[in-house]
């Protein structure tokens, strides 16, 4: 069993962030974290992979993920649909280490979202409105991969309004890599879990903030 990842996150300058609808080629934030299928003992076959990188401001954490896909779609027409049955999805799944509660974010690629605060895992998510975090999409079909650049405030993850340095999160990533052919998702995550359940918060990577 690999060990779940550990991120040393940097703080970016607010000024550094992307405006209006632009999503950074470049940004001074973490070394990539790669999506795994840690319950197999080799990945399938039609495994592709997906590299996220993070950084923090006071307010937010900014999250920047590449996805390789051969056939990006979704049947999602709204936000807070339930995403993972209705095609490709990126998931954000974040708690802070000294609170029981997590979020779990959908970003999926024409940037609907689905957003839910959950209480312990096993218990029922609660739906939160959409735009508690905010997201932008690029679909680059010629080179068969979609990008993700997400921006979520402190407050609805730890409850507070600013990130401290030195502060520690619990994270994990996760993925659908659907097909419109009907073919079963492609399931894959940052965290090594042996068992294919994303809420296994034991195997979560941890993200410290450093200034």
């Amino acid at each position: 069993m690999n060990a779940p990842t550990n991120i040393s996150c940097p703080c970016i300058p607010e000024k550094s962030l992307p405006q209006g609808d632009a999503i950074p080629d470049s940004l001074a934030l973490s070394a990539p974290v790669l999506m795994q299928q840690g319950w197999l003992d080799a990945p399938q076959a039609d495994f592709l992979a997906a590299e996220i990188r993070v950084g923090w401001t006071p307010s937010h954490l900014v999250v920047l993920a590449e996805i390789q896909d051969r056939d990006i779609f979704t049947q999602a027409t709204g936000p807070n649909e339930r995403t993972w049955e209705l095609g490709d999805v990126f998931e954000m799944f974040l708690k802070p280490e000294d609170r029981s509660d997590y979020v779990e974010l959908h970003v999926t690629p024409p940037n609907f979202r689905l957003q839910l605060q959950i209480e312990s895992p096993g218990k029922p998510a609660t739906k939160l409105n959409d735009g508690v975090f905010s997201s932008r999409v690029k679909i680059d079909t010629a080179n068969q991969k979609w990008t993700v650049y997400a921006e979520v405030p402190a407050s609805l993850v730890s409850g507070r309004e600013h990130i401290e340095a030195g502060e520690s999160w619990l994270f994990s990533f996760s993925r659908y890599d659907a097909s419109r052919d009907g073919r079963p998702p492609i399931l894959s995550s940052t965290s090594p879990h042996q068992a294919i359940n994303f809420h296994r918060i034991h195997e979560w990577g941890k993200i410290t903030f450093f200034s």
